[in-house]
């Protein structure tokens, strides 16, 4: 059976699609990461902290701190200024103003099972249209049929959407009223937006619904074979996304670990060693 107390997210769900046995690992077995994304993991950790920052500056913006203070904070690291200016200059456009939570967390049910989205902004004005904002600072822009594929995409409007009702004035929700906005730090006169529809979410339900299901057959599985887990849970036969995995020793002794600059999402699900935990990280002084 499911653990009682696993809550499935896009970060878990992406990994299951990517690779049931890092799924596995990370969620089930709890393993810690035994070796690093990449060959830079300085470097790597460098860029992983200063999207953190960047979240956490932002979540302090639409909370009400002053513009000004915030960027005096981020002067402290070029990089991090570069993105903060850009946002200051060019931010998303047409963003509802009513409601606006940072960081606001949505838990939907989906047959016997939770699923969760933890929005970087959302934006809305209630009875009419609601806008998901999602802050990437990825060196890459990420095209749309990309994203689109991304279980965020499909995550993050289904839960809105079946769990929303009491941010909408005590009415659902409708498809039609969601939007998703992907805003990139290293291209924000680019940014992505994704609308939604009746169609795709009946989609996205049926489609959750089935992977949730697999997955607990595939621990039955586990469970009356008494631990072997390795044909309930198969590694990857993408073996690319091996380099930029920290499970990758586990799996495979060949291969090594991939560069920071091959690779195409420091953001995505494959790479990242931890999901964004703005609770975790130290306040920003000011």
């Amino acid at each position: 059976m499911l653990p009682e107390d696993l809550v499935f997210s896009q970060s878990s769900l992406q990994d299951y699609e990517d690779c049931p046995r890092r799924f596995e690992l990370r969620y089930l077995r709890h393993c810690r990461w035994p070796g690093p994304n990449s060959k830079d993991a300085l470097l790597w950790e460098q860029v992983t902290e200063r999207g953190f920052a960047f979240h956490r500056l932002l979540s302090q913006l639409h909370s009400g701190i002053s513009l000004d203070i915030l960027e005096r904070v981020a002067a402290a690291d070029s990089d991090l200024l570069r993105w903060w200016q850009a946002y200051a200059h060019q931010p998303p456009t047409d963003v509802p103003g009513e409601v606006r939570l940072c960081e606001a967390t949505l838990l939907a049910r989906i047959d016997s099972h939770q699923v969760e989205a933890r929005f970087d902004l959302l934006a809305g004005s209630p009875q009419s249209r609601w806008l998901i904002l999602d802050w990437k600072t990825n060196a890459h822009r990420s095209d749309q049929a990309w994203l689109a594929r991304r279980l965020q995409t499909r995550v993050y409007p289904w839960v809105l959407v079946s769990a929303g009702v009491q941010l909408n004035g005590g009415v659902p929700i409708r498809p039609e009223q969601v939007e998703m906005c992907y805003w990139f730090a290293e291209f924000p006169a680019q940014p992505e937006r994704l609308p939604y529809s009746t169609e795709q979410y009946e989609a996205d339900g049926k489609m959750l619904s089935a992977m949730i299901a697999e997955i607990a057959q595939r621990v039955d599985q586990t469970d009356s074979a008494q631990g072997a887990s390795a044909a309930a849970f198969p590694r990857t036969e993408n073996l690319a996304q091996c380099r930029f995995c920290v499970y990758r020793s586990l799996c495979w002794d060949s291969i090594q670990a991939g560069k920071l600059a091959e690779a195409k999402d420091t953001e995505s699900e494959e790479l990242t060693s931890v999901e964004l935990d703005m609770d975790a990280l130290t306040p920003i002084p000011f």
